[in-house]
């Protein structure tokens, strides 16, 4: 009897590792592989934790707030935020449970990728290779932002948009459905999708009226139109806070226009596969003369256009790995689905595969060593950083378990100093405006309301014209606080000394700590939104150029 069972058991571990053909023995032996790596090279950045404040507040019962008392949002990937505070929710862990979850969405755009968009043990490797070989897809496949759910949705769109001509109205959905996931996980995203979802709404409908096709979209697009009604209602403005921060920085476009090259440029020296592959296979596309991949291709240089646009980043490569992870997928639905001209796509095939070795080489030879790209992250000074390389030592998988077997305890609180936080306990203050409320640090002070002057979650100090530094860094530009703002936050009180900011800020707090059904405050939501305090802000920034200026001349 044991002879049998023993024989059972190792027939069962044969099967298991039995595969149909030579290419499924690839596809497994890579997503393995893929996964080990991703696991390996696991990291949070700084930023994800302004999401996973609300994630944690939303779960442990505060709602979904950055701090606990003013709903206000410093996310600007809503679904994500919610997917992991649904995670949280059961776990009632942060670090590895975001690791985990950021893992599996990259998990399951790679499988999507081998399994269903790669035909042969060539396109398999290819893929493997290119996606290994950019320190900025391996970099964002965790990190604790919202990339590793881009690629995941990015995957399943270019999936199903592969399996067919035509689209009948439950394909019409199902795709509309992800574009409004997409535009949920991060609103800059659907910009690589527009092309060919208006293309198929418009000329690729099988069998569905235009009538019912506007019908079908507005279905799809009802998860994002109904979370725009709820942040309108719920934090009283229906874009992120981030997205105000970016806004208001009185920087001209020749200036974003150059630090948007600057981005690519940097990227290229560090990263050359993550920009180099998307741009050849867009070329590709277009050469070939299909509109379904040119639409495609036009997504993601038009994204390219938008990244100069805003500025680029100051993260190394972020905003070029979604495109960069699409390409890869456009390039294996091309060669499997356009087999008519075999000699054109054998060539393709070698320039493809050519790109990806020279890009590689390029960076090993003029950027660095293919092992220092993996351990030790960039070698140039720039605002433009290597994320994973500044936090890996605090944030990454590997140190914190480590620290957790030797000293019984994370190393990710020990990324930023808690003197601040500390200080304002000291006074017996419940919180303030602080000089950087990182997003490690505010997670790991949860009793203190902590916001600082990028204003990242704070309503107020978001709405108003930054100051100019330049020096300045995307997304890192601060605002002068107004006098008797801190006293505010202290207090938990209006106290600021402008008489139109006071009565701005008397606005900004009953949306934000008043009744949310308050007649009011919905008043108050309109008049902000429609613009009724512009010209508040507008004379408070003349009152505060002529103090500079008396300033200026006293010191003469």
């Amino acid at each position: 009897m044991t002879n049998n069972k023993t024989k059972n058991e190792t027939g069962k571990a044969k099967r298991l590792f039995q595969f149909k053909n030579e290419i499924d023995k690839w596809r497994f032996l890579t997503l393995i592989g893929f996964i080990l790596i991703v696991i390996a090279l696991a990291w949070q950045s700084d930023d994800a934790y302004h999401g996973y404040v609300m994630s944690r507040n939303l779960a442990e019962g505060h709602g979904l707030v950055y701090n606990v008392g003013e709903r206000s949002t410093a996310s600007t990937c809503p679904l994500f935020t919610l997917i992991i505070a649904a995670a949280y929710f059961i776990t009632r862990e942060m670090f590895f449970t975001s690791l985990l979850v950021c893992t599996l969405f990259s998990g399951l755009a790679y499988y999507i990728l081998v399994y269903r968009l790669c035909k042969t043990k060539e396109q398999v490797l290819i893929s493997f290779a290119a996606l290994v070989a950019s320190q900025s897809f391996i970099s964002y496949t965790t990190s604790g932002l919202e990339n590793s759910l881009l690629f995941f949705l990015s995957a399943l769109f270019l999936w199903q948009y592969s399996l067919r001509e035509r689209f009948d109205a439950r394909n019409m959905l199902r795709l509309a459905l992800i574009f409004s996931c997409m535009a949920m996980a991060r609103m800059d995203s659907v910009l690589l999708y527009i092309p060919v979802i208006v293309w198929i709404y418009l000329f690729r409908r099988d069998k569905v009226s235009f009538p019912k096709a506007v019908g079908i979209g507005f279905l799809g697009l009802l998860p994002f139109i109904v979370w725009e009604l709820f942040s309108l209602f719920y934090f009283g403005f229906p874009f992120p806070n981030p997205y105000y921060v970016k806004l208001g920085t009185g920087i001209g476009l020749i200036e974003y226009i150059k630090r948007g090259i600057l981005y690519f440029w940097y990227t290229g020296l560090n990263d050359a596969i993550v920009i180099s592959v998307p741009l050849a296979v867009s070329a590709i596309a277009i050469i070939l003369k299909k509109p379904k991949y040119i639409l495609v291709a036009s997504g993601i240089l038009l994204y390219f256009i938008y990244i100069i646009r805003i500025g680029g980043d100051f993260m190394m490569g972020r905003h070029f790995t979604n495109p960069f992870f699409m390409s890869i997928c456009l390039f294996m639905i091309l060669q499997n689905h356009e087999t008519n001209d075999f000699a054109r796509l054998r060539k393709y095939r070698t320039l493809f595969n050519g790109i990806v070795i020279v890009s590689i080489v390029f960076v090993a030879t003029f950027g660095r060593t293919i092992g220092s790209q993996y351990l030790t992250g960039h070698l140039f000074s720039s605002q433009i950083s290597d994320e994973r390389e500044y936090y890996f030592e605090t944030t990454g998988l590997y140190n914190n378990i480590v620290s957790l077997v030797k000293e019984g305890r994370l190393a990710i609180p020990d990324t930023w100093n808690n003197e601040a936080p500390n200080d304002l306990r000291k006074e017996g203050f419940s919180g303030g405006i602080i000089d950087n409320a990182a997003g490690i640090l505010v997670y790991y002070n949860p009793d203190l309301y902590l916001n600082d002057t990028y204003a990242l979650g704070d309503p107020f100090l978001s709405k108003l014209p930054a100051t100019y530094n330049p020096n300045w860094r995307v997304g890192h530009l601060k605002r002068e606080v107004p006098h008797g703002y801190r006293a505010s936050i202290w207090f938990d009180k209006n106290d600021v000394k402008d008489p139109d900011l006071h009565e701005y800020y008397e606005a900004i707090r009953l949306i934000t700590r008043g009744d949310l059904f308050d007649g009011r405050r919905i008043q108050a939501i309109l008049d902000v939104n429609l613009g009724k305090y512009d010209g508040h802000i507008d004379r408070y920034m003349v009152r505060l150029a002529e103090e500079h200026a008396a300033k200026d001349a006293e010191k003469k």
